[in-house]
């Protein structure tokens, strides 16, 4: 083995070693798409490997299809790769033609000594490394047809989420592009030059290792993003998160209202306020930071009182800012900041206007206990919602069945039928949008899969009932509400039961199953029926009704099952009212039917 092998040798095993990384990071950030990437340039770099110790024709044959693997595949996943980041919308014919072209070229290449068609002619001259001598066929120069395609494909995308799309990295996408770019130039020169040995394994080992810090660069973004639309909508705090150059990662509105001169600042750049109080908030979290991290104290909390708008009494608004730290990695290295940003100027007004110190020391306990709520119910839904995104869904289907739920609970409050308290009503409101919670158990190859699901992969898919009880039951143990901490668990853990007891995952029977949790299944399926799927378009609000009126007895409690229906005019009412916004049941991809 000479020299050029042995080095070949330490790539491979390096691009191998980063590979297994990068699936152990998955759960924290990786998509299957960049780990298809790492899995294109290790197998490329085997092949390469292979090649350069290659003996005969044959195997070098073997060894160049090896290696042409993330020639042919990469550009492509890159493509598919900055599509999604683009958040844009390709046509199917389009992508499955340019993936059915990769894969003809692809056999081609595997069939060189059977079919002159990538190659006319070849031949094999051993050395160190051996080499493989080629003659281009017709199939090479479609190849290159492709690659451009595919490259203008690549610039075009990168352009778009540059001018259109703030809530995207550009400088992700830019090492994306850039590494497909550096591939061809260096692809091109060694033919043009008549190198002896081939720069491309180089090249992907120095991509695979900048895709690993990628994806812990993704995860500040992931959580930032799922957590922070469910979070926008129930309370009422703001959130700024900065990476750990303190460049701008992402916000919510209510972070934007306290500060406009957020909205317009982008990703991955530092905050360029004129904004005076905006300017102080920035000044606080860069010399907290700077002086925690020196002093290695990250894991505490820091608070400023800031004053907005305070040249107009009528607008003044006194808001309090918390500080904390977002850790990464084993050893918890700090990836970013997290501020939180409370409006606290009606409790601060109502403590100026007291007279006496019992009444603001009451009002400020009462203050605490509402914002540990809050807070509370906030992150648990934030973990609802960052669920929810994981299965392709962009929090249409939380929206709607909540929205639905109290819809129903509302009008069972006003009947003598059942004879429930009120605080049992609002508990099966709140509760609502945490029923799939059990699914953060559920693997992202199994949630996240485009087609049916296999027998094996359906029973893990039901485990997300049990598991979201026993999530519930950890989470709220400290909450004092105990009834709404039951109904919670018993709504995740039971809306798949069906009345005839053929659901799962106890197989419970008629009124054996929790109340709470047949007034979630029928808003939970009625959802699934009228909303679209990968697989099917919307039912009309007709036909799923009649479907759950054919399930009364069977799926559904047929008493609680007709009140629901004759809620049909309400329900459709409420259902259209969210076809004017993100939440429509004809814009999203929702879980399946049923899981």
């Amino acid at each position: 083995m000479g020299t050029y092998s042995i080095v070949l040798a330490v790539v491979m095993l390096v691009s191998m070693a980063s590979t297994f990384a990068l699936v152990l990071l998955s759960r924290r950030g990786a998509n299957t798409l960049e780990i298809l990437v790492s899995l294109c340039i290790m197998m490329s770099n085997i092949g390469y490997f292979v090649l350069s110790c290659s003996r005969n024709l044959q195997e070098a044959i073997l060894a160049n299809a090896l290696a042409y693997i993330g020639g042919i595949f990469l550009p492509l996943i890159i493509v598919y790769i900055l599509i999604d980041y683009s958040d844009s919308k390709v046509p199917i014919w389009f992508s499955g033609a340019i993936l059915a072209l990769n894969i003809f070229v692809y056999i081609t290449v595997i069939l060189t000594d059977r079919f002159p068609l990538f190659y006319s002619a070849v031949k094999f001259v051993p050395g160190d490394p051996g080499e493989i001598v080629r003659e281009p066929g017709p199939i090479y120069y479609i190849r290159f047809i492709i690659l451009a395609v595919e490259l203008g494909l690549v610039g075009f995308f990168t352009i778009l989420t540059y001018l259109g799309k703030r809530n995207a990295s550009f400088r992700l996408m830019l090492i994306y592009a850039g590494s497909m770019v550096g591939a061809v130039i260096i692809y091109i020169s060694k033919n043009f030059f008549e190198l002896k040995y081939d720069m491309i394994p180089f090249l992907y080992l120095i991509y695979s290792l900048i895709l690993d810090y990628v994806v812990t660069r993704t995860t500040i973004y992931n959580v930032n993003l799922s957590v922070q639309e469910k979070i926008d909508e129930l309370s009422a705090y703001g959130y700024i998160v900065f990476d750990k150059k303190f460049r701008y990662v992402g916000s919510n509105p209510v972070a934007e209202k306290f500060f406009p001169e957020i909205s317009n600042a982008r990703i991955d750049s530092k905050i360029i306020a004129k904004d005076y109080a905006l300017k102080d908030l920035l000044k606080w979290v860069a010399q907290n930071a700077t002086e925690a991290t020196a002093e290695k104290k990250t894991t505490g909390k820091y608070k400023k009182s800031i004053t907005i708008n305070d040249r107009s009494p009528n607008e003044r608004r006194f808001l309090e800012c918390e500080m904390s730290f977002i850790h990464f990695g084993l050893e918890n290295h700090v990836s970013g900041y997290l501020v939180e940003i409370i409006d606290d100027t009606e409790q601060h007004n109502m403590i100026e206007s007291m007279s006496f110190k019992g009444e603001s020391l009451k009002r400020e306990v009462e203050r605490q206990t509402k914002r540990a709520q809050s807070m509370q119910m906030s992150t648990i839904l934030g973990m609802a919602a960052m669920i929810e995104s994981r299965d392709n869904s962009t929090g249409g289907h939380i929206n709607r069945t909540s929205e639905c739920v109290a819809l129903f609970v509302e009008h069972l409050r006003t009947l003598d039928d059942y004879n429930m308290s009120e605080n049992y009503w609002d508990s099966v409101i709140y509760a609502a949008p945490l029923h799939d919670l059990g699914k953060i158990a559920v693997d992202d190859a199994i949630l996240r899969k485009p087609t049916g699901l296999t027998e094996e992969e359906y029973e893990k898919m039901q485990t997300h009932a049990a598991y979201g009880a026993q999530i519930m039951n950890k989470v709220l143990y400290d909450v004092d509400d105990k009834e709404f901490v039951k109904v919670a668990a018993n709504v995740a853990h039971y809306h798949h039961e069906k009345y005839n007891g053929t659901g799962y995952p106890d197989k419970l029977r008629g009124e054996n199953i929790p109340f709470e949790a047949r007034i979630m299944a029928l808003a939970d399926v009625f959802d699934a029926l009228a909303s679209r799927r990968y697989y099917k378009d919307p039912m009309s609000y007709d036909e799923a009704f009649e479907i759950i009126r054919q399930e009364l007895g069977h799926h559904f409690d047929p008493h609680l099952g007709r009140i629901f229906i004759s809620l049909k005019p309400r329900i459709i009412a409420l259902y259209e009212s969210f076809e004017k916004t993100e939440y429509g049941r004809n814009k999203e991809r929702d879980s399946d039917f049923g899981i």
